[in-house]
């Protein structure tokens, strides 16, 4: 197969070139016209997970949580009359860009005044006088500041923190193009700096525009960076200007071709899927270096360069496609974790790699073959003194030193293992966020004086729409909301009850004494100024009701911001709250339970439990039984003792069980910090189930290959110290298990193994003709792959390590912890795979093994060359 390739590839350059260079126009066109930007941060869950789903049906009720971009001032003098009129005139700026739905802040927020003659509410700005001197600006100052409803949602009276929330609409949020509208909105309130010092920015539309911002910009810098450093080592190691634009035509092709593709799929760029682009530099030049080494290796042997191209292809060419198919495998179980984003990562990654070997293995051959043979200073690196000394010692100590290989890499091991335990998951919205990052440090200013900054949320369901203003149902939505004040985690909430104690203590003439739940008597005299109030108060658009309640009145909602923790910690404060509002709103709910239990084992004294104890659930009982016949509800109302006598029928239990559920408040936790956290956990769990596929899936590709399970396990071996050492790293230097970290395991894994394929295809072909001389095997095969190895193994170093100068956290890790999963691999492969070789050589050199699915071709095979039919016009030509 491999020697009927060369032969197509070397008689149709012409031909290729030109397919080539049309893909590669194909997949610039959607680089160019369809790639954008994906600005939804935090959110990784699978759509049918049950934290998304409940997300999802509260965004159907209430639209975005976190549409709300945030300015914050500290200021302890605002209320002078130029600075409050500037920040009114900076609010009424921002009201007008396109793609804004409402300001708030203290310069137009409203009270009510009481019209006792049309018993009504009438809706005032309390800035209203557009102008006030300073004594005027004191006294609203004590209006303003005095409002229970506005502290600790609109100001921190005790830090002089004052907000401007500004309502984002989701349609521009969600268009990369539109949701450049934050940055405007943020580019004009920095004009007023000079009135109110700094101006900090928070809000999940501030993190969603900013980091897609830096998102494109990192993506360029590290595609530009990949290559500059790339092509430095490139040089370092060959000496030829040639190799270099040889080596960055074929990756940056692959570059193209990958952009192109996420394009084209309709993919979005996340932070993770930004990477792709650059990793195809640093993934494509290990090929280009094996290929190319190989070349002047054949060169070196008998000067002829058609014969050496050919065997380029047919004797690398199977060893490479089977490194990029273990790569690609090894990214491509990202599409096990069931997360969309995950998944696209995956796909891309996979796909681009295996089209990175094609490119490679037909550009390089067929740009070598139109350049002069390589010079003898181009070939000098194959004996170069310091490298040859380094597989030479490698040699070494494999031959002679076995003994302390396993001692170290056993107490390696055990330590690694040690820190290994020590390692914690953990992951929130802004974890990846450095520290001093100007987004971090003013989400945490936010936090800091409010409480919070990440949006959570509760839902109430409360089955009928005449229970929403009862006594009952806001005496325990307040419950729940003295709950959520209890833990420092949360911001103050908002809730249906803070506007009716905003209503009440209207009605009584603002007095902050009446700012609470009102009686039922009270519910008798406001409810005409309730009725009439709504639509008047939904025009203003400020804390409106349809916000808290939604349009069928059947489900509330508690709004609060908590601090952006670590997903397991939010996991542990939900769980807790979980039960505790379980309790606040259905206190009974254990008695009822028990009612129903007696009623199912019969007992005889049930009923009248039920009749004494739970007048509203036999209420409803009746109706449930009446199944809408009026007749019979009549006569169990007429007749209370009438419905005793349904007890022991078959339809009593189901409607019982009806009637007790029709008790019970629903209610649901969830917002972007429930969801950031449940992402979290799900994908810690997902990926290390990726990790666990890809090691099965690169273990039966390996068993296929050599055909031997005893080969898998040698190989196996040097490919998991790496990742257990890198395991214990992190335990010992505290960095968490999260997304972006466990993702480091599969990308490594996929990527070692590719060395220890190389070792292992010419080990075997060494030992098919020198059985007899089994370690002399394992030498040869170090020799002839420890260059290329340690050549490849540098740059990707190099490479990976280039992430580490990332804004994110998150790519900083990914990158160094490759980087130093990739440099122990190659140790472990130039080392403790041959010594495991050596010493266990009986034992795995069994006949299978000599006998692989796979055909490596021999060293002494003979290349036809007189059945090619190659140009050599154009041999003398060189770009050297």
């Amino acid at each position: 197969m491999w020697e009927f390739l060369a032969q197509k590839i070397l008689r149709n350059r012409i031909w290729i070139i030109t397919v080539l260079v049309l893909a590669t126009g194909f997949f610039a066109y959607f680089a160019a016209t369809n790639l954008k930007i994906d600005n939804k941060y935090g959110n990784m869950l699978p759509k049918e997970s049950p934290a998304q789903s409940n997300y999802l049906k509260f965004k159907s009720l209430f639209g975005e949580d976190g549409g709300t971009l945030v300015f914050a001032i500290q200021d302890d003098n605002l209320y002078t009359a130029e600075k409050i009129k500037k920040w009114r005139e900076l609010g009424n700026r921002i009201a007008e860009v396109p793609g804004v739905t409402n300001v708030v802040s203290e310069a137009n927020l409203i009270r009510l005044v009481n019209d006792t003659v049309n018993k009504k509410f009438v809706v005032e700005t309390i800035l209203s006088d557009t102008d006030f001197d300073e004594a005027s600006a004191i006294e609203f100052e004590k209006i303003i500041r005095s409002n229970p409803l506005y502290e600790g949602v609109i100001f921190n009276n005790e830090n002089h923190v004052s907000l401007m929330l500004i309502s984002v609409s989701e349609d521009f949020l969600s268009d990369p193009k539109k949701a450049k509208v934050v940055l405007q909105i943020e580019d004009i309130a920095l004009e007023y700096e000079s009135y109110f010092g700094k101006i900090r920015f928070a809000g999940l539309p501030h993190i969603r525009v900013v980091i897609a911002k830096r998102i494109m910009d990192e993506m360029y810098i590290f595609i530009g960076l990949a290559i500059l450093v790339t092509s430095i080592l490139i040089f370092i190691f060959f000496r030829s200007f040639r190799i270099v634009l040889i080596c960055n035509t074929v990756v940056f092709t692959s570059v193209i071709w990958s952009m192109g593709s996420i394009g084209m799929f309709g993919f979005n760029l996340s932070i993770l899927m930004a990477l792709i682009p650059p990793l195809m530099i640093v993934i494509g030049i290990p090929n280009c270096i094996f290929l190319i080494t190989k070349f002047h290796r054949e060169v070196e042997e008998h000067g002829n360069k058609m014969k050496a191209i050919q065997r380029i292809i047919m004797k690398i060419g199977n060893a490479t496609f089977l490194t990029n198919l273990t790569t690609a495998l090894g990214f491509s179980t990202f599409i096990f974790t069931n997360s969309e984003k995950l998944i696209e990562f995956g796909i891309i990654a996979s796909v681009n790699i295996m089209a990175l070997f094609i490119l490679s293995i037909t550009l390089i051959p067929i740009l070598v073959s139109w350049n002069k043979l390589p010079k003898a200073r181009h070939l000098k690196h194959l004996q170069n003194r310091y490298t040859s000394i380094l597989v030479d010692r490698f040699i070494y100590i494999a031959k002679y030193k076995r003994p302390w290989v396993y001692a170290i890499t056993i107490l390696v091991v055990l330590i690694s293992l040690v820190g290994l335990s020590k390692v914690e998951a953990t992951g929130n919205l802004t974890g990846d966020l450095p520290e001093g990052d100007s987004v971090l440090e003013d989400v945490n200013f936010i936090s800091e004086n409010f409480g919070g900054a990440i949006p959570f949320e509760i839902m109430v369901g409360y089955k009928e729409q005449g229970r929403l203003l009862s006594k009952n149902t806001l005496s325990r939505v307040e419950d729940i909301q003295n709950l959520l004040a209890e833990k420092e985690v949360f911001s103050k909430s908002i809730s249906i009850v803070d506007m009716i104690k905003f209503i009440n203590m209207s009605y009584y003439g603002n007095q902050v004494s009446s700012y609470k739940i009102m009686s039922n008597q009270d519910k008798r005299f406001i409810k005409p100024y309730l009725d009439k109030f709504r639509e008047e108060y939904e025009s203003q658009g400020v804390f409106g009701l349809k916000e808290l309640v939604d349009t069928n009145e059947l489900v509330l909602r508690i709004r609060s911001q908590m601090l952006d923790l670590g997903s397991y910690e939010v996991a542990g404060i939900v769980d807790d709250l979980n039960k505790k509002i379980d309790l606040a709103l259905n206190p009974d709910k254990k008695e009822l339970e028990s009612l129903y239990s007696d009623f199912e084992n019969k007992k005889p004294k049930a009923y009248e439990r039920l009749n004494a104890d739970f007048k509203a659930v036999l209420s409803k009982l009746s109706r449930e039984l009446a199944q809408g016949d009026e007749d019979l509800i009549f006569a169990f109302d007429s007749n209370p003792d009438l419905l005793a006598e349904y007890k022991d029928k078959p339809e009593f239990l189901p409607a019982l069980r009806a009637a007790i559920d029709n008790q019970y408040y629903d209610f649901t936790l969830t917002g972007t910090s429930v969801v950031a956290a449940e992402g979290t956990q799900y994908l810690v769990k997902n990926l290390l189930t990726s990790l666990f596929f890809a090691i099965i899936i690169i273990s039966v590709l390996m068993a296929i290959l050599f055909r031997s399970w005893r080969m898998v396990v040698a190989s196996l071996i040097p490919n998991f110290i790496p990742l257990i050492l890198t395991a214990g790293v992190m335990g010992f230097f505290h960095i968490p298990i999260k997304p972006s970290t466990i993702l480091v395991f599969s990308i490594a894994f996929g990527i070692s193994v590719d060395d220890t394929i190389h070792f292992l295809a010419k080990y075997r072909m060494e030992l098919k003709n020198r059985a007899w001389a089994q370690s002399e095997c394992v030498i040869n095969a170090l020799k002839e792959t420890g260059l290329s190895m340690f050549y490849t193994s540098i740059i990707l170093f190099c490479g990976f390590n280039m992430f580490s100068l990332s804004q994110f956290g998150g790519t900083q890790a990914l990158g160094m912890l490759v980087s130093l999963t990739l440099i122990v691999a190659m140790i472990t492969n130039l080392v403790v795979l041959p010594s495991i070789l050596l010493s266990l050589h009986r034992w795995l050199n069994s006949k299978t093994f000599q006998e692989p699915y796979f055909q490596f071709l021999e060293e002494d095979e003979d290349i036809q060359l007189d059945a090619l039919q190659i140009e050599h016009g154009d041999e003398n030509k060189s770009i050297d």
